[in-house]
């Protein structure tokens, strides 16, 4: 798992499963178990949604397409 802080926005296509845009500060990444979905490796990400506005939504873990997140 990584421990950088971020924040990354995606599009809907991007994580699994929500709909709309997902704006989240990226607490982990669990790099070590990549789960494939149409040839592509998605990774299980841990945060915290966040609005617009930067206002707290609350926690969430989502799957996001690999290629999405910063190479840390």
């Amino acid at each position: 798992m990584t421990a950088r802080v971020f924040v990354v926005v995606l599009d809907e296509q991007d994580y699994r499963y929500g709909t709309g845009e997902l704006r989240l500060r990226v607490e982990s990444i669990d790099r070590a178990g990549p789960i494939e979905f149409d040839g592509e490796p998605w990774l299980q990400v841990r945060g915290v949604r966040l609005r617009r506005d930067g206002t707290e939504v609350g926690r969430l873990q989502v799957l996001v397409r690999a290629a999405r997140l910063p190479a840390v």
